[in-house]
């Protein structure tokens, strides 16, 4: 069972960081909303960081430039392949290089998941509207 969107401080928990002095940031609802993992948990971002010119750039690995396939994958909770990350960072610079955060904002519009993903579902989205 999903967490409801008002439970607790991070509901989807907080992003990737690489040591305990970086700065801890929850996650948010991500380009695609809540998809569900294996193990019926929702995945929103899947953090991850790579560096650039001497800085840690933090980023989601869930872009809207994957395939359903690559998205299905991460859902699995098998490893990125090197196609995802590669997506993802490209994702992250394009962004960064519009003034963006890499990661989607409540001004961002929702992606649709690519056609065939087979377990979308997002629980926050009252659809009784």
């Amino acid at each position: 069972m999903f967490p409801s969107a008002r439970t607790g401080i991070a509901p989807y928990g907080v992003r990737y960081s690489e040591t305990v002095q970086d700065q801890f940031s929850p996650k948010k609802h991500g380009y695609f909303g809540a998809i569900q993992s294996a193990e019926g948990l929702p995945i929103t971002e899947l953090s991850s960081a790579f560096e650039l010119n001497g800085q840690t750039i933090r980023h989601p690995l869930i872009v809207p430039t994957l395939t359903a396939e690559e998205i299905s994958l991460l859902q699995s909770g098998k490893e990125p392949t090197q196609s995802i990350y590669d997506k993802a960072q490209a994702w992250a610079i394009d962004r960064l290089k519009q003034g963006q955060d890499p990661f989607a904002t409540t001004q961002d519009v929702r992606f649709p998941l690519p056609e065939t993903s087979p377990m979308y579902r997002d629980p926050f989205v009252d659809s009784t509207r």
